[in-house]
């Protein structure tokens, strides 16, 4: 398959980029409904008139996106700067060697394809060649690894974005080549051998601070699974349960651990993503509209029933109290898990059926 990639340059290939939006984001994830264009079937927004709009293009059609924005353009506008708290790099870092990378998404039919890591091979290139330092990026929690995978890194609490929930700030330090080395990611080809950066070593101390996102791909395996276990106490959530410990580390080896603040949306009701949810420590809420359906605590199992339906989300689900800290399994690990080891899939399966069977029970016997 021929893949082309090349930045908008004329109005028209704006609006081929806005009409993959409106059918990604509005019409497949339900979301952005009061700023699309519905009348032209397009997603824009004020952000754009300044940014770089790179798409990828197979058989004449745009399948791919992803948009930039340069410090050295002047052009971060302030939402995205507040948003990514970039005041606690400029210190160390111009601005003008600052990037933030977002609207990134391929068209359904083409996810599994090259189409997505030729965008981002071709965007994370561009931004060496302006010289950028730097480049942020947010992401949802079953979206982590992959990010992690290329060499982003969490620096901040994750945030409560208005349409997606809880939402992982990134960074991406461009010419770290030793990180880029011990994670293996696939971009450390794009560094020229002979050019070395002081910034690795300058943002290092902002980026040891984040504790609010754990994860394998961040530390060494047995350290991230000692912490787990830290958190999961001595008594082992149901979801475990019968799992030998061998089997309980394939589990646990693509999860990552985040924390919810306070009204934090962990879950939006009609997102598409089927993350399985486990309650570390803290409580949220179920919700149908105003109504709190049920209160969840460390143990349980969130989001069951989007992964073994493979639908949308059926409820919105909230921090609350001092908030939440939750272990995250993505459906893309699980069903790995299902493929490879039958006897750890029934089981969790089964743990599984039976989370959600205690919760109709209790739901049926608590009082309307």
């Amino acid at each position: 398959m021929d893949v082309e990639v090349r930045f908008a340059s004329t109005e028209d290939e704006r609006e081929a980029i806005y009409r993959l939006r409106y059918e990604t984001y509005v019409e497949e994830m339900h979301l952005y409904q009061g700023l699309a264009d519905h009348s032209h079937r397009w997603l824009k927004d004020a952000d754009d008139g300044a940014a770089h709009l790179m798409y990828a293009r197979t058989q004449g059609e745009v399948v791919g996106t992803v948009r930039v924005h340069l410090g050295s353009d002047g052009a971060i506008p302030p939402p995205l700067a507040e948003r990514f708290a970039l005041e606690r790099f400029l210190p160390l870092v111009p601005q003008e060697s600052l990037s933030v990378v977002g609207r990134f998404m391929v068209r359904r039919d083409m996810r599994g394809t090259a189409v997505p890591f030729r965008l981002i091979h071709e965007s994370i290139g561009f931004l060496l060649e302006q010289g950028m330092e730097l480049a942020f990026c947010d992401c949802q929690p079953h979206l982590l690894n992959l990010y992690l995978s290329l060499g982003f890194r969490p620096y901040l609490g994750t945030f409560d974005h208005p349409e997606f929930g809880v939402m992982v700030p990134l960074v991406l330090v461009l010419r770290d080549r030793e990180h880029m080395e011990w994670v293996g990611s696939p971009l450390r080809a794009l560094l020229a051998a002979d050019v070395a950066s002081e910034v690795p070593a300058r943002v290092a101390p902002l980026l040891k601070q984040a504790r609010d996102v754990l994860s394998q791909e961040l530390s060494d395996p047995e350290h991230y699974l000692r912490e787990v276990h830290g958190l999961m106490g001595s008594t082992r959530p149901p979801l475990f349960a019968g799992l030998s410990e061998q089997e309980l580390q394939a589990v646990l080896a693509s999860s990552h651990v985040i924390q919810c603040a306070p009204g934090d949306y962990l879950i939006r009701r009609g997102q598409v993503a089927r993350t399985v949810f486990v309650v570390l420590s803290g409580s949220l809420e179920v919700r149908d509209g105003d109504r709190v359906v049920a209160t969840t605590t460390a143990g349980e199992v969130l989001g069951e029933v989007a992964f073994l339906l493979s639908t949308s989300r059926i409820s919105d689900v909230c921090a609350t109290g001092a908030g939440a800290r939750v272990l995250c399994l993505s459906e893309k690990s699980l069903r790995a898990l299902i493929d490879s080891s039958s006897r750890a899939a029934a089981l969790l399966l089964l743990n599984l059926s039976r989370a959600l069977a205690h919760k109709l029970v209790q739901r049926a016997d608590s009082p309307k």
